[in-house]
């Protein structure tokens, strides 16, 4: 793997770290995806999940919520996921292991495409009661145990426990064997929401092949290399919005209870998507006028005191194989640079089968 660096060679000049800057925040080198308001449900990108449950009932992880598509809904340009108390038939039939019932619906969302590397965000206020668990998250897997061609991709951009409502969890799992195992391969960290069933929040990610950022309010709060057994995820995954309630089982914290509250709802008023541009084979020596630099990510950026910021500017530059910062080079007291390697890769959305 190409090694891709930072290289400042300058007297008297602190750059503070940090872990990413989003689009929203300034950075030019991103180009729109799309960024849904939800003035409508687009049929074209979307589709509710029906008659559809996530878990196994062999590892006691089957969740008490059936998705149903009367659950989703459109009001005053706000996406609603709601759960309520109603009986509805387990998809598995006798296999359920609540007895071929669930005491209860749910709704989720899922693309109907894969997205690969981006900043993915959405604004929202989630539910918050004994037993709830809100989720925004990417997912994909090919169980292929004939083959050595066996993964399992997941990154969960946050997970709420509805038993603390300051508290969100960012979670990757991954498993990349036959018959892949994802129960063993997980890398978790909780991270504060701040109130998030009485106030919107913005939860993002940035992903690419070599790490993953999460954002909090449209600050980056984590990041990790994405590298996990030499591979990483690195395929198209489905976004997946959806409030789910937890197992009904011994070990599993936060349960539902008798205090816990129905209907509940999930309120998402934007999600966004925004991919990386690229100009990959362009070395950039000197930039003299950063309003109408072209922001792409370059084979390298070389700057010296030519190039030097002025107060009130917020610049991000971006190349494949290095930044160097001469002597010379000044970011006055007033403005901000940030500076990041990426690798060269287009992002892509190149399957379009549906996921229940």
């Amino acid at each position: 793997m190409k090694k891709r660096i930072i290289i400042i060679v300058l007297a008297g000049l602190i750059i503070a770290p940090a872990f990413g800057q989003s689009p929203s925040l300034g950075d030019k080198n991103w180009k729109v995806v799309f960024e849904d308001d939800f003035s409508t449900f687009n049929t074209g990108r979307w589709h509710k999940s029906h008659d559809a449950i996530h878990g196994s009932p062999e590892r006691d992880t089957e969740e008490s919520q059936v998705y149903h598509k009367d659950n989703v809904s459109i009001e005053d340009s706000t996406l609603v996921l709601r759960t309520q108390k109603q009986d509805w038939p387990c998809p598995l039939g006798n296999r359920c292991q609540y007895g071929g019932t669930h005491s209860y619906t749910s709704g989720q969302i899922n693309s109907n495409a894969p997205y690969k590397y981006g900043y993915y965000e959405i604004y929202a206020k989630l539910p918050a009661s004994d037993g709830y668990w809100p989720a925004f998250w990417f997912w994909n897997s090919t169980p292929n145990t004939q083959t050595s061609n066996c993964w399992y991709n997941e990154i969960d951009v946050f997970e709420a426990s509805g038993c603390n409502n300051n508290i969100a969890t960012s979670n990757i799992h991954y498993g990349f064997q036959c018959p892949t195992d994802v129960y063993s391969n997980s890398k978790s960290v909780p991270l504060e929401a701040l109130n998030y069933n009485n106030t919107y929040h913005w939860y993002g990610v940035e992903w690419d092949s070599d790490k993953i950022t999460w954002y909090r309010d449209r600050k980056a709060v984590r990041q990790i290399r994405n590298d996990m057994e030499g591979i990483g995820i690195q395929n198209p995954m489905y976004i997946i919005l959806n409030v789910a309630l937890n197992p009904i089982v011994s070990w599993w914290a936060c349960q539902i209870s008798n205090s816990t509250i129905f209907p509940n709802y999930m309120y998402i008023d934007q999600v966004n998507a925004y991919q990386l541009k690229y100009d990959c084979k362009t070395p950039i020596i000197e930039i003299s006028d950063y309003d109408n630099f072209d922001y792409r990510v370059k084979k390298s950026i070389t700057l010296s005191s030519a190039s030097s910021l002025l107060s009130g500017q917020n610049v991000s530059l971006r190349a494949t194989d290095f930044i160097e910062l001469t002597n010379g080079f000044e970011v006055p007291e007033g403005a901000e640079l940030y500076l990041d390697v990426n690798p060269c890769e287009q992002s892509a959305t190149p399957i379009m089968n549906k996921l229940e």
